[in-house]
C-alpha cells in the first residue's frame, strides 16, 4: 500500500494518473472545503494496482493506513478507482467509516458506483464518473436526502455486484 502523498496533504490522489491536474486541484478544493464545513472527509485515490486484494479489502485496509476521516468519529469516506488498463479490469468502490454507515450503507455505496461512476468510467470519463460518485455522497452525507431517497430515485436493485466490488 503506498504511503499518503502529503507535501502538501491532499484529498485527491491521483496515482494512477487519469485526472487531468486542473481538475484533481478543483475536487481537492471542493472536499477540503466540504471537510470544513460538515467535518466528513470525503478521500479520492485512482490506483494503477490493487497488489493481489480484492478491491474492497484494500480500500479499507488503505483509509485506516492514511487516517481518512476524524478518528474519534470515524467519519471518512474512500473512493477508490482502478482504472481499466489492457492487463487489468477496471474496478471502484466506495469504503465508509463506520460513523457513516448508518448515513451511507454499504448498499447505497454500491448504488452509486453502480449508477453514477461506472456509466461515466464505460465512457472513459472518469473525471466525471468520480465527480458525479462524490457529489452523490456529498448530498447524502449533508441531509440533502436520505440513503432510502437516493435509492428511491435510482432505478436499479443493486446486488450481489457491488457488495464484492465493481467490475468496470
Amino acid at each position: 500500500m503506498p504511503e499518503r502523498p502529503d507535501n502538501p496533504p491532499r484529498l485527491v490522489n491521483d496515482l494512477a494518473g487519469i485526472l487531468d491536474k486542473s481538475i484533481a486541484v478543483k475536487l481537492n478544493d471542493e472536499l477540503t472545503s466540504f471537510a470544513r464545513e460538515t467535518s466528513t472527509q470525503i478521500a479520492v485515490v485512482t490506483i494503477s494496482d490493487l497488489n493481489g486484494y480484492a478491491v474492497g479489502d484494500y480500500a479499507f485496509r488503505l483509509a485506516e493506513k492514511w487516517g481518512i476521516g476524524q478518528s474519534d468519529k470515524d467519519n471518512g469516506i474512500l473512493v477508490l478507482v482502478q482504472p481499466k488498463t489492457k492487463n487489468q479490469r477496471g474496478q471502484a468502490f466506495i469504503a465508509t467509516g463506520y460513523g457513516l454507515e448508518g448515513v451511507v450503507p454499504d448498499a447505497v455505496a454500491n448504488r452509486i458506483v453502480d449508477e453514477e461512476m461506472i456509466p461515466r468510467f464505460k465512457q472513459n470519463d472518469y473525471a466525471l464518473g468520480i465527480a458525479s460518485g462524490v457529489s452523490v455522497l456529498m448530498d447524502i452525507t449533508r441531509g440533502e436526502y436520505t440513503a432510502d431517497g437516493y435509492m428511491k430515485k435510482t432505478k436499479s436493485s443493486g446486488g450481489i455486484s457491488g457488495v464484492v466490488g465493481v467490475v468496470i
